[in-house]
């Protein structure tokens, strides 16, 4: 009987003599020969990622900077708001505008000069100087004051995650504050100064600013004694929003109103306040028998870094108001740091409170950057409306760097918290050029970039007083 001999075949033998096509090798010649082609490619695919983030940022700054306002936006203000009559010749309200606002962000004594500077070297308009003076009045002004509401209405709203959560139940989170600018003298009439100012006109900016997206919401221009409190109540109560207020806006009345069109507030407690305490929470001493008291009665525990306390205020008219009165003990003054709110206690620890009022100092940074990299205090003119029109194009310069910032974050894919809003100030007159030419659309050649940097020192730089000048040095070229 024949017995047949089965051979049988390793399985990795079977893989090797039949490798799926998946693991089919290439050639070495085909592959020395692929290398070579990635190679070749390999600039050319950077260039086209180097073109696509060009395209990209561009494309991001048209949509978000240069969608604030635009050409034929500016024509139709200038003809409402009286700046032209009929149709400009020389000096084109855009060009003007723009010239106006970023010109704030390079000199910091601000006058018509900077203006006729820019004018000449950017937008090619050679107007003399006087020409450029005559523009400033009540048309400019209204113009740039137009321009400036229009472009906050349209300030995107950036993300901030790390202020979301608890602050997602408020429309809005406000803050309000004013401050003072320093005018020429002769408008001491029109800008009178306190009484305990050493200046003698003054003028104040009254601001409001919405913490969370830091940009103004609104913003007017009164003189020094004109009271903050009363600027606040003509813009009225918006509900559903939280106030962050300084210690200027103490009024009983109006927080009574805030709670009545269910709007909060939150703001320091006057060193002088003294409420009856209704109810303690927690960090004073004895907190059944203290209830009743006056608030500068208590004893607070030494034990506790905080407290907490419901307390009654009186008003002028004989009304009372009651709210919550927190304090948080800071170690290095050895005080409290004490605040008054509508915000209930479940809602918002003595903690979260003092952070949340910290979110004031936003409007701090806001005026900040609008005098110090917009130069929104260094007016050196007479004539009021050239005033208006000069603080106007600051509060617009800042507003376009606060477009700026969420523009570049938004092309780096970068959250808009990353980058420092004041830093982009000082950065600032880097960016006044590149700005005027892509907003003005202007396709420049290095011939004509030459020019530019001519006519800014042929127009721009030019004695003013040649005769003053050859009369006081002419004799050394006798």
């Amino acid at each position: 009987m024949n017995t047949e001999h089965v051979t049988t075949i390793p399985s990795s033998a079977k893989a090797r003599r039949n490798p799926p096509p998946s693991r089919k090798r290439t050639p070495r010649r085909r592959r020395k020969k692929n290398k070579k082609k990635q190679a070749s490619a390999l600039p050319r695919i950077k260039e086209e990622r180097k073109r696509k983030h060009i395209r990209r940022a561009y494309q991001h700054l048209k949509s978000t900077v240069f969608t604030l306002f635009t050409r034929q936006e500016v024509d139709q203000l200038a003809v409402s708001c009286g700046f032209c009559q009929r149709e400009a010749k020389k000096i084109f309200p855009f060009e003007f505008a723009l010239c106006c606002m970023l010109a704030s962000m390079l000199e910091a004594k601000r006058g018509f000069a900077s203006v006729w500077r820019l004018l000449a070297a950017a937008a090619d308009i050679k107007v003399v100087r006087s020409a450029v003076t005559g523009r400033f009045g009540s048309g400019s002004a209204k113009m740039m004051e137009a321009l400036f509401t229009k472009a906050l209405a349209r300030l995107p709203q950036p993300d901030h995650p790390e202020l979301l959560g608890k602050l997602e139940q408020f429309k809005q989170v406000l803050a309000q504050d004013g401050s003072v600018l320093q005018l020429a003298p002769v408008l001491k009439k029109l800008f009178p100064a306190t009484r305990t100012n050493s200046m003698d006109a003054a003028g104040k900016i009254h601001a409001t600013a919405d913490v969370v997206n830091w940009r103004f919401t609104a913003v007017t221009l009164t003189g020094e004694r004109d009271s903050e409190l009363q600027q606040v109540r003509d813009h009225g109560i918006k509900p559903g929003t939280l106030y962050i207020r300084d210690l200027g806006y103490v009024d009983y009345d109006e927080f009574a109103s805030m709670i009545a069109e269910e709007a909060d507030l939150l703001m320091r407690l006057k060193s002088n306040a003294n409420p009856m305490v209704l109810r303690i929470r927690h960090g004073v001493v004895g907190p059944r028998r203290s209830e009743g008291m006056k608030f500068r009665d208590l004893k607070f525990c030494k034990t506790q870094n905080s407290f907490d306390l419901d307390a009654r205020f009186s008003s002028w008219d004989g009304g009372t108001t009651d709210l919550r009165v927190v304090g948080r003990y800071n170690p290095e003054t050895g005080k409290y740091h004490t605040y008054v709110t509508t915000l209930p206690a479940e809602a918002f620890s003595v903690e979260e409170l003092a952070v949340l009022y910290s979110l004031r100092w936003v409007i701090e940074l806001l005026f900040k950057l609008a005098k110090s990299s917009c130069h929104l205090d260094h007016l050196d003119t007479k004539d009021p409306d050239a005033i208006r029109t000069h603080i106007y194009a600051s509060l617009l310069a800042a507003t376009v760097l606060s477009a700026v910032v969420y523009a570049a974050a938004k092309s780096a894919g970068l959250p808009v918290s990353d980058i420092s809003l004041l830093t982009v100030g000082i950065a600032a007159p880097l960016m006044v050029l590149p700005l005027m030419i892509l907003w003005g659309q202007r396709e420049l050649t290095y011939d004509e970039l030459a020019a530019m940097i001519v006519r800014m020192i042929v127009y721009g730089c030019r004695d003013q007083n040649p005769a003053r000048t050859t009369e006081q040095w002419g004799v050394l070229g006798a």
